[in-house]
């Protein structure tokens, strides 16, 4: 009997609360007590708990909270029995329809009043309405997508305004913020609504934006919650672009591709906002997340072959990349994420995040750290592991311009350095690119007028100085990149020649270029200097030096002297030490008119041993003239088969290789890396600096001074004050009278 009385006693009760006017609620039943008797309800099963959760929205907690009564009890309890309810129901109801409804109705009329409730009741109400949110989302019908729509943003809303006015980030906000992703990344998968997952996405960027205003983020890990927000926008963005394709089919209207590329750059744009803020550093998990977005294929323009999704992909998806790209390369846990990929089986191409992460350095403001130098570096050497970059004539353009951009845009000395440096390798392919990416470096210096006339004055002395290290007649490859280095700064700074002299032979014969004038100077010289055998080493130096700067004047006619001296030659070139000579003998030769080869030709003894290059070259020229006497007297001279069909491999068209057959190309390392050390076939006639004899010491000073007094209008100070010098130590020479 007593049990039937209390249960009549409730259900009066929960009736009585039905029926008391919202205005009258505050004045008859407190928070605690109206909490305490829906449990009752809910227990003896005299109301569900969908009931009572109707009753709350539609009625009581708004006459509670606009009489600012404390309702954080009732908002816990009300979140669980919705846990509760949603346990044990299939499907979208029509009482729990109409609990949605009257939820988006009070969010409505009572935003300001729970704003005004203060931030900890909003985040237990938004947990509860998010709650409810899930629960359409798994198990609603097509029928409640704009119910579902309405009452997110309106949630969504609210916690942006919330989140506005905090000072403090509280733990309690972090199963927030994941309740919120669960639903964003619920969304993508399943509604073909693009708008409600970046709405939502678009919330949790805001509200961690904001609380990362108030924690330290210097030097710290990242928090869990901002972790959980980058790796959600992360996988955001590569299962949209993922999902473009399906078994090759396009998953998105054509109509509508527009609208989807927008919002994957919207992703972007909200990685951007979050690292654009007080981040130093990742932990793994996110590097690895970040740098597979950079990775992905689906990202690239190349990926695809419709050229429509190509044009979109360079509109909105890579600018935007390279600008997140910017914010993130320099941190430690990405490079070595890149590093550890690059550097690992090679199973994937890395070319295009390679150059990415080059060309986010080059438009980086901020000073390279040392472990971007290395990084760089790193990248550099595996982008030319082997030579498959540098005979692809589109990626090779694609380096020069990261990589010359870069050392244009970032003075940085030791990559500048490191450049330099590899001018020098062995392998000749580094060298060749190092050469080239310096090159466009100093253009870029050049177009936008950054040299100054004193750089340009240090650029030739240190390039001059390069250029003397090697011996006097050094074939190797490297030195072809620094005397252009050298021609390019005598060019850039309209510098005179230096005297015409043994001493400047390098710098001479990287910078003379044709002129009437110089070549009859240097035949006259040539003239003196070769009567006779030579029988001093510096006579034997000088002559070949002269021969080889003829060489660059083709139109000094040097027949008279090959006439003069064809005895002395003959004489010079069947000695065993004077290959040298012999070399540029015949390069000279080769330019001279066909009445003076022929002339030499007819007195060459043949020598069917001779391993010269030059010597072979001119004549198998003389063997394909078509002059008939050049043709017929070099019938008695063989050459060996090697090397004839090494000639016969120059003299036809070279070819590009995109035409050689696949397979057939070695772009191995040890295809090409030069296995030991240049060494100067003469290097026992190499002289001394002391050994230079007086006269040609006088000779030089008088020269020189020739050309000092053309430029004395440009002597600085410090130039004034050497040449008094110079002329102090030339006065103390003289004999006293």
């Amino acid at each position: 009997m007593s049990e039937e009385f209390e249960n009549m006693t409730v259900s009066l009760t929960f009736s009585e609360l039905q029926a008391i006017d919202q205005e009258d609620i505050i004045l008859l039943v407190d928070v605690d007590s109206a909490v305490n008797i829906s449990n009752a309800c809910i227990a003896n099963k005299s109301a569900d708990r969908i009931e009572v959760l109707t009753l709350w929205i539609s009625k009581l907690l708004k006459a509670y909270l606009e009489e600012s009564v404390c309702c954080l009890r009732a908002v816990k309890e009300m979140c669980q029995w919705f846990y509760l309810e949603s346990d044990h129901s299939k499907g979208v109801n029509s009482d729990q329809k109409k609990l949605f409804k009257e939820t988006l109705a009070f969010l409505i009329v009572s935003r300001n009043h729970l704003l005004k409730a203060g931030e900890r009741l909003v985040h237990f109400f938004a947990y509860l309405l998010l709650t409810m949110i899930d629960f359409i989302l798994g198990e609603g019908k097509e029928t409640e997508q704009q119910l579902l729509a309405d009452l997110q943003l309106a949630v969504l809303s609210l916690l942006k305004e919330n989140t506005s006015e905090a000072k403090t980030f509280h733990p309690r906000i972090t199963p927030l913020m994941q309740r919120i992703i669960e639903i964003a990344d619920f969304e993508r998968r399943t509604l073909e609504d693009l708008e409600l997952p970046v709405k939502t996405s678009e919330t949790i960027t805001f509200m961690c934006v904001h609380y990362m205003s108030c924690v330290n983020l210097k030097d710290e890990p990242l928090p869990q919650w901002l972790k959980e927000t980058v790796l959600h926008l992360c996988k955001m963005v590569l299962g949209y672009l993922e999902g473009l394709y399906e078994n090759d089919v396009l998953t998105v209207p054509a109509e509508n591709l527009k609208g989807f590329m927008e919002v994957v750059r919207a992703y972007f744009l909200m990685l951007q906002q979050i690292f654009s803020n007080s981040a130093t550093h990742v932990d793994q998990d996110v590097a690895v997340c970040l740098m597979d977005l950079f990775m992905c294929e689906e990202a690239t323009s190349s990926y695809y072959s419709d050229k429509d999704i190509q044009h979109l992909i360079s509109s909105y998806v890579r600018p935007n990349i390279m600008e997140l790209y910017e914010l993130v390369y320099s941190f430690d846990e990405c490079q070595e994420y890149l590093l550890s990929s690059i550097l690992g089986p090679p199973e994937e191409d890395y070319f295009e995040v390679c150059i990415d992460f080059v060309t986010a350095v080059s438009t980086d403001e901020a000073v390279v750290l040392p472990n971007t130098c290395q990084t760089l570096k790193k990248i550099f050497e595996y982008l030319f592991k082997d030579s498959t970059n540098f005979v692809n004539a589109e990626r090779y353009e694609q380096v020069m311009d990261s990589f010359g951009s870069l050392l244009y845009l970032v003075a940085n000395r030791e990559l500048h350095s490191y450049f330099c440096a590899g001018i020098f390798q062995k392998d000749i392919i580094t060298s060749q690119v190092c050469a080239d990416i310096l090159m466009l470096c100093y253009r870029l210096k050049e177009e936008n007028k950054c040299w100054s006339l004193s750089a340009i004055e240090q650029a030739v002395a240190f390039w001059n100085k390069c250029n003397n290290s090697y011996s006097m007649f050094s074939h190797n490859p490297s030195q072809w990149h620094v005397q252009r280095f050298l021609k390019y700064f005598h060019c850039l700074g309209k510098l005179e020649l230096p005297a015409l002299s043994i001493r400047n032979y390098r710098h001479l014969l990287a910078v003379i270029t044709e002129d009437e004038h110089i070549g009859i100077k240097l035949l006259k010289r040539l003239d003196c200097v070769s009567s006779s055998v030579p029988t001093k080493v510096e006579v034997y130096y000088e002559m070949t030096a002269l021969l080889e700067l003829l060489v660059k004047h083709r139109n000094t006619d040097c027949s008279q002297w090959f006439q003069r001296t064809s005895e002395m030659a003959k004489q010079l070139m069947s000695l065993e030490k004077s290959t040298t000579f012999t070399s540029t003998y015949f390069k000279l030769l080769g330019s001279a008119n066909k009445s003076t080869q022929l002339l030499i030709l007819r007195g060459l003894s043949p020598d069917n041993g001779c391993t010269n290059w030059h010597r072979q070259r001119f004549i198998d020229a003389c063997k394909v003239s078509d002059d008939a006497q050049l043709k017929a007297f070099s019938a008695r001279h063989s050459i060996e088969a090697e090397v004839q069909l090494l000639l016969q491999a120059l003299r036809q068209k070279p070819k590009t290789a995109d035409t050689l057959v696949d397979g057939l190309l070695d772009v191995s390392k040890l295809s090409y890396t030069r296995n030991s050390e240049h060494k100067c076939l003469v290097s026992s006639l190499k002289r001394k600096r002391s050994e230079i004899p007086t006269k040609q010491i006088l000779l030089d000073i008088y020269e020189s001074s020739l050309q000092l007094s053309q430029s004395r209008e440009d002597f600085d100070a410090t130039d004034w004050d050497l040449l008094k010098k110079v002329l102090a130590n030339l006065s103390s020479i003289l004999p006293r009278p």
